[in-house]
């Protein structure tokens, strides 16, 4: 029999002054009380009482009844099917929604979509796409992610999708290295038909121009003071 099986009884006799009633209850005798060899430990091989009884009120007084336990037991069992029923019929739910979906999505489903991303945007992403949309949150207003839900709430269906794709393409066009493969914002360009290299060209001259002018802009006051 293991240890928590048992309480081993060390019992006392009680006193005349009728004080046996404060006893430690392992010190007090009870109907299941039965000897018992000890097999392991600095008691090996000795005799003691002990009570095995787990519905015995003395040594027990904590542990439930087995009624108890078979009402908790049936509790958790009605808890577990009304919660797996309630699961199963969401994702029902959702299945039957996803077979009646049709191509292209209406407002009302961009909008949801829409609102979803928006709300889970990364620490990053948020001032990126606020940026990009003009949207900026200031003290004592609300955050951008809601400025950003109500916004969008105006959009119609063909901004909505641009902003669903823009927002899976945001990582993608703020990274510094195009080296990985997997490039999803070229591979979006691709479909798109948009020429990558004869927009990099363009945007190097654009670049060039613009230092050449700062460049113009900070040498005129010299040619000033030197004439």
């Amino acid at each position: 029999m293991g240890r928590n099986q048992y309480v081993e009884l060390e019992i006392k006799k009680p006193k005349t002054n009728g004080a046996s009633t404060k006893l430690p209850a392992n010190q007090k005798p009870c109907e299941k009380m039965a000897e018992a060899i000890v097999m392991d430990g600095g008691k090996r091989g000795q005799v003691v009482k002990v009570c095995a009884d787990p519905a015995c009120r003395i040594h027990h007084p904590n542990r439930p009844s087995p009624q108890q336990v078979e009402r908790e037991r049936a509790e958790e069992r009605k808890r577990i099917e009304k919660e797996k029923l309630a699961i199963t019929t969401r994702h029902r739910v959702l299945a039957t929604i996803l077979q009646r979906v049709s191509a292209p999505l209406k407002k009302a489903d961009l909008l949801a979509v829409a609102h979803y991303l928006i709300g889970h945007l990364s620490y990053s992403q948020v001032p990126a796409l606020g940026k990009r949309h003009k949207v900026e949150a200031k003290k004592d207003s609300a955050s951008a992610q809601e400025l950003l839900a109500k916004q969008v709430g105006g959009y119609d269906e063909s901004e909505l999708c641009k902003l669903l794709l823009e927002i899976s393409l945001l990582d993608s066009a703020y990274q510094r290295s195009t080296a990985s493969r997997d490039d999803v914002l070229m591979d979006a360009a691709k479909r798109y038909r948009v020429d990558a290299e004869k927009l990099q060209k363009a945007v190097g001259e654009e670049l060039a121009a613009k230092r050449e002018k700062k460049t113009k802009a900070g040498a005129k006051p010299k040619n000033r003071k030197t004439a």
